[in-house]
């Protein structure tokens, strides 16, 4: 950006869009293919078979108990896992739309295709592609930063928050299923105590996440 102006600035190409909407969606289907395959075939017999094998011990439970709070965790999980990647599928379609419709009306009225919600989400893919580097929340704020050239503050602690959103889904499927499970056993006080766990540290992550977005985003905006 030059003096202010947003006019031609395009930071990121059309085939990017193409790119992560695709790779997206492919991984929103693989992930409703498992768990479509996973509520049909995994049953009380094929649990039964796995948790009565040698090589598997459940801790604090009989195996009778295992497989009978096992059946609902398991079609809660599948369940979860199928609608997570219907998100994920219903995401990327939108992402690539409003993408050719930016660029389209960039290419008519002027302006800049570096919208905000776009780069908070091109930071969120550098966010999930550095995944294996510790803080890596703090690269993809700072890519979204940088693409937008504005608030890198705000738009770095977004970028943080697409990711986990995206997780809700399943999330959701994880608590409802040990809910479940530890229902049919008589020991849903126990399951609700641990499912306030998680809660509270899928808080404390996303927390972390957005202060580590929003880090990278305001160190772009100081040195770059």
């Amino acid at each position: 950006m030059t003096e202010g102006s947003t006019d031609g600035r395009d930071p990121v190409p059309a085939a990017v869009d193409w790119l992560l909407g695709i790779v997206t969606g492919l991984i929103g289907l693989a992930l409703t293919g498992v768990g479509a395959v996973m509520y049909a075939r995994v049953d009380r017999a094929l649990l039964t078979d796995i948790i009565m094998s040698e090589e598997v011990e459940v801790n604090g439970l009989t195996p009778a108990e295992a497989v009978t709070a096992g059946v609902p965790f398991v079609d809660w999980f599948a369940a979860g896992l199928a609608v997570t990647g219907l998100v994920l599928v219903a995401v990327a379609a939108a992402f690539v739309v409003a993408r050719r419709r930016t660029r389209r009306r960039v290419a008519l009225e002027g302006g800049t295709t570096a919208t905000f919600r776009a780069c908070a989400i091109y930071g969120a893919a550098v966010t999930a592609l550095v995944s294996f580097i510790p803080g890596a929340a703090v690269a993809g704020g700072g890519a979204a930063a940088y693409l937008y050239g504005d608030s890198g503050l705000r738009i770095g602690a977004v970028a943080g928050l697409v990711g986990w959103v995206l997780s809700v889904p399943l999330l959701v499927a994880v608590a409802g299923g040990l809910l479940a499970g530890a229902d049919a056993i008589g020991q849903l006080a126990g399951a609700v105590v641990l499912v306030g766990i998680i809660v509270v540290a899928e808080l404390i992550a996303l927390a972390i996440n957005a202060g580590l977005g929003a880090a990278g985003g305001w160190l772009v905006d100081e040195f770059l």
